[in-house]
């Protein structure tokens, strides 16, 4: 009776008793595994996490994170150092910006100690302990809260920055309120975004073991997937909001060319609204890729050897492109409005006249400076 119930046992059983994630097509033993309980599919075993570590593809997958991440804090340093204070933001919006900043810095540090730590450890490895690779969920609970909090974090923070503007442009006493509507909008970003990571990693088995931090815990992996479809169309709004933001603040700058604190503010609001379609749409574009991305490595899951699966899995994680690409391009745009600036006074300089003609010259030039 017991062979016979042996015999009947389907693939649909293995998976609700968390025996195997896949059709099992490799009919070997993992000896040596301490970790996987009996009768787990060789896909799942310990063996094929010391394949997938020792691999050159998916060593060179961790290793591009390290890269990414690295070229990132570089250019948030030379953003930060030489470009932050040439562009003009509203407070509000610079101190959003620079918690954005802060995230992308602390991403890329976490990236470069989890991928780091992971390739150091595939080296140490042997095929008597297979199991070495591997992380217990606990281990990983510090870094893999802060890249998810950098994340959803960076969404949420680019979500008020979008707040405020529209504050900025249906509210007649934002200036007066200006420093509690910052506050409010930072105490919200943070609660939110701690709130969201806290919900979704609740249920975690802080017993269980992954091969990698970057990994998600089963567990949470549905909970994630919900947050992760909530967050999409928070920044295609935010991205036509940009747009919209751009034509009403540049209504304003027409309206105010006779009044100069007035024609300073819509001036400085325009530029900014430049600055955020910019960085809105390169942060749009990972945010569209990396739903795309994780769609297409299920739809192959099965048909995909488990090591390659989880280099694509590694590769798939786009957010360490993306904190090297959005500093770049903040700092590409600031380097040509600065240049563009730069131009102007020059050209105006170089006319030389007097009288009525001078003065029209030199007015004109104070104002091309905030256009």
């Amino acid at each position: 009776m017991s062979d016979l119930a042996v015999g009947m046992v389907k693939a649909s059983d293995f998976f609700a008793s968390e025996l195997c994630t896949v059709v099992s097509t490799i009919k070997k033993e993992c000896l040596n595994d301490w970790i996987s309980k009996n009768g787990t599919c060789y896909e799942d075993s310990c063996c094929t996490s010391l394949e997938t570590a020792t691999s050159w593809h998916y060593r060179l997958a961790q290793l591009s994170h390290v890269v990414f991440s690295a070229i990132g804090l570089v250019i948030m340093c030379i953003y930060t150092w030489r470009y932050a204070s040439k562009i003009m933001l509203p407070e509000n919006v610079r101190v959003l910006m620079n918690i954005m900043l802060g995230l992308m810095f602390a991403h890329s540090i976490d990236m470069i100690a989890i991928h780091m730590f992971h390739i150091y450890r595939s080296f140490l490895v042997t095929p008597a302990n297979p199991c070495f690779v591997r992380v217990q969920v606990s281990f990983c609970a510090f870094f893999r809260n802060t890249y998810s909090f950098c994340t959803i974090g960076l969404a949420f923070c680019q979500y008020c920055i979008y707040i405020d503007r529209l504050l900025r442009a249906l509210f007649k006493d934002y200036v007066q309120y200006q420093k509690i509507i910052r506050w409010a909008l930072v105490v919200k970003w943070f609660v939110v975004s701690a709130g969201v990571i806290i919900w979704v990693y609740r249920e975690e088995d802080s017993d269980s073991y992954l091969l990698s931090c970057l990994n998600i815990p089963l567990d949470s992996m549905g909970d994630l997937t919900m947050v992760t479809a909530a967050v999409f169309p928070i920044n295609i709004v935010c991205c036509f909001l940009s747009v919209v933001m751009f034509r009403h603040f540049n209504k304003r700058v027409h309206r105010s060319r006779f009044e100069i604190n007035l024609h300073f503010t819509a001036v400085v609001d325009v530029e900014s609204s430049k600055f955020l379609y910019v960085v809105t749409r390169t942060q749009a574009i990972f945010i569209v890729i990396y739903p795309v991305l994780s769609i297409a490595m299920r739809f192959f899951y099965e048909d995909t050897p488990r090591p390659l699966h989880l280099t694509f899995a590694t590769l798939s994680y786009v957010f360490s492109v993306y904190c090297c690409a959005v500093p770049a391009v903040m700092v590409n745009y600031v380097r040509g409005v600065t240049g563009n600036r730069m131009t102007k006074i020059l050209s105006h300089v170089k006319i030389k006249s007097v009288g009525k003609e001078g003065a029209d010259n030199y007015f004109g030039m104070m104002k091309s400076q905030w256009e």
